[in-house]
């Protein structure tokens, strides 16, 4: 069931209820659809072909990548993950290169980091694999509330490249996600059910908050 959308949900009580309805997910459950996300992402890079590939760790019942991203090692992509870094006046993200032998260390969310490896720029990436909590059809995104990922596609929000594809489960689809005009909508979406490519969108130009 797609739930209806924010006129009736705030971005908080969206949040609120994806997360436990993902956190909810029957192991068996959870195993079959991530399998198939992982299934859909190599099907995607086979077709795609993209040399540099930003991904994330699972976190709070976000769908396991690591199976897919090890075989992408293995045909020459090039990995990188998320990387929180303290800024002045606030943290925001970076990327830096994994690969499955790599050394990690949680970051204060207790996501796992690639310790002492390069940094990967975003003009070097291809292909963002973004995490989130809800989604719609337009490319509407609800993350953990954090702005990381807006404040870092915020100067490429109008670019095609990197792609920025949202990842998660079928589930996670709302009608229609309260946006603000900081929001950076994503190009497409990879689920269970398959990879789709969202309409083009004005994106907001606007900075997040500080």
């Amino acid at each position: 069931m797609i739930i209806q959308s924010s006129r009736q949900f705030s971005k908080t009580d969206l949040r609120k209820r994806f997360r436990k309805e993902r956190a909810q997910l029957a192991r068996e459950q959870r195993q079959a659809w991530d399998s198939a996300i992982n299934s859909c992402l190599l099907d995607y890079a086979k077709r795609e072909r993209p040399h540099v590939v930003a991904a994330f760790v699972a976190f709070d019942g976000e769908p396991d990548l690591i199976p897919a991203l090890s075989q992408l090692e293995r045909l020459d992509v090039r990995l990188a993950l998320p990387v929180v870094r303290e800024a002045p006046g606030r943290a925001d993200i970076c990327f830096r290169q994994w690969s499955p032998g790599s050394e990690m260390q949680p970051n204060r969310y207790g996501i796992p980091e690639p310790v002492g490896t390069l940094d990967i720029h975003m003009g070097e990436i291809d292909l963002v694999l973004v995490p989130l909590v809800a989604w719609d059809t337009n490319g509407g995104r609800l993350g953990m509330g954090a702005s990381f990922y807006d404040r870092l596609f915020q100067p490429l929000a109008s670019q095609r490249r990197p792609f920025r594809l949202g990842v998660a489960y079928q589930l996670q689809q709302v009608e229609q996600i309260p946006l603000d005009p900081w929001d950076v909508r994503l190009h497409g979406v990879l689920t269970e059910n398959g990879c789709f490519d969202c309409p083009p969108q004005a994106c907001g130009n606007q900075p997040p908050p500080t």
